[in-house]
């Protein structure tokens, strides 16, 4: 089977808070300049300049969030991290709108559990994802009654 990537929700607040906190962050030295508080054009460009990689440190989730079905693993990539999950290892899949941190972009999310560990996703298509995960490995036991 061809690997397959599944992109993540996105909840419209988080985009909102995502997007507002980059454009905030380098706003605020432009906005002090344009009202005049006591620095020079050079100061506030140099401040923009330097505040601009933290927005985009912001930004980096919102653009690379995915998770890839390979033959064998699923590959969950945050932007920051990948991690391999064998698929063998995957015993359980089940819908939650748990609030823990996570590789996922929006509240209504799939825990999957593995080797004694979870990791939380939100992939768009949950419908495909499940029948694509199932057709790989027709053990996981997957637990759709929440949605």
């Amino acid at each position: 089977m061809p690997d397959i990537i599944f992109v993540s929700k996105v909840d419209f607040w988080l985009a909102l808070l995502l997007w507002g906190l980059s454009l905030f962050t380098v706003s605020v030295p432009l906005w002090q300049w344009k009202r005049d508080a006591h620095k020079s054009l050079i100061q506030t460009i140099l401040m923009t300049v330097i505040l601009i990689p933290f927005a985009a440190l912001m930004l980096i989730p919102f653009f690379s969030t995915k998770y890839t079905l390979t033959n064998d693993q699923l590959q969950v990539d945050s932007g920051f991290s990948v991690q391999n999950i064998e698929l063998t290892d995957i015993t359980y899949i089940m819908p939650t709108q748990s609030m823990s941190s996570a590789p996922a972009l929006s509240l209504d999310r799939i825990k999957i559990e593995y080797r004694n560990k979870e990791v939380l996703i939100s992939p768009k298509d949950r419908a495909s994802f499940y029948q694509e995960i199932r057709a790989r490995n027709p053990k996981i036991v997957i637990d759709t009654a929440g949605e």
